[in-house]
């Protein structure tokens, strides 16, 4: 048999083994491959993958690159009458099916994604998508599943957190050798000097507190403060913002990890400047335009007051 035999014959198997099929509405779709034929019951979860496309093969997902499968729950059948295009497809669906099927874009995102057709694409043009049923799982399979998924994510973070804070001490260690600066550290990685002591017991989670500070990258670019001059000199004032010392509440996440630790270091009147490792401060999001991914941060400190947190009198 010649090699062009040989292709076709490939060709003509692969098109038998094809299935043109229909939801009760008349949306078409091809089945590529069949599974177990053990359709999915309303109440359970299809785990997925899949990749869809717009008319000019720009790939607008592709599940297929994530660690994370696409998860859909099929509802009662009492939603049926709703349901348009991709959620019919998906209620025929058993272990095991690859599908393709094309949808008009206003299908696609009125009926499926619920919002508006984006301004730059044509309602009337088809999107392509290709979707392969990996499992179908109960409730409770579901529920372990994301247990699974969020451990493995959360060991994943830890381990990308102890790279960076490393690549972070290193810098911080070398700024303040090449600088001269002896600072005190903490388990955690922070390092800051003290350059006025306080008075009486350091504040303490639960505690309210007033911080004076200003914020610093280590170029020594100011990026915040509470002062409004030092705000004007730096060029970072903002109009209408009110410029005071920070009240806050220790240890309830109010603020960058960062700097709950450093207030528990302080008490009433002690200034200090505190060096702080991405991880305990924005880690690899960008807060800002000065405050990129993985940005270490400088803050110069000083504690105003400490008062406990007042309880509110029970009503009568």
């Amino acid at each position: 048999m010649t090699t062009k035999l040989i292709m076709l014959s490939g060709l003509l198997l692969l098109c038998l083994a094809c299935s043109k099929n229909e939801t009760p509405k008349g949306f078409e779709y091809t089945v590529v491959r069949k599974g177990d034929g053990n359709t999915v019951k309303p109440g359970e979860f299809l785990v997925l993958n899949m990749l869809f496309k717009d008319k000019k093969d720009s790939i607008w997902n592709d599940s297929r690159k994530s660690e994370i499968p696409v998860i859909f729950m099929i509802q009662d059948t009492s939603m049926m009458k709703q349901e348009e295009g991709v959620e019919e497809v998906l209620r025929k669906m058993s272990k095991g099916d690859s599908v393709t099927f094309k949808i008009k874009a206003s299908t696609l995102f009125t009926k499926t994604f619920r919002q508006p057709v984006p301004p730059n694409i044509d309602s009337l043009s088809d999107f392509t998508f290709n979707i392969g049923i990996k499992d179908i799982y109960t409730r409770e399979q579901v529920t372990k599943l994301q247990e699974e998924i969020s451990a493995k994510q959360n060991e994943k973070l830890k381990q990308e957190q102890a790279v960076q804070l490393e690549k972070d001490l290193l810098i911080i260690d070398s700024y303040l050798k090449e600088k001269g600066i002896k600072a005190q550290q903490t388990n955690s990685g922070l390092r800051y000097v003290v350059s006025r002591r306080g008075k009486g017991e350091n504040a303490a989670a639960g505690k309210n507190v007033k911080v004076d500070y200003a914020g610093f990258l280590l170029s020594g670019k100011c990026f915040d403060t509470s002062n409004a001059a030092l705000a004007k000199a730096n060029h970072v004032f903002q109009m209408g913002r009110p410029y005071e010392p920070l009240a806050l509440t220790v240890g309830m996440g109010q603020v960058i990890a960062g700097w709950d630790e450093a207030i528990t270091l302080m008490n009433k009147g002690m200034k200090m400047t505190v060096y702080i490792p991405s991880t305990l401060a924005y880690g690899n999001q960008q807060r800002s335009e000065d405050i990129v991914p993985n940005s270490i941060l400088v803050f110069d400190m000083e504690l105003m007051d400490v008062t406990d947190v007042v309880a509110e009198a029970p009503e009568n």
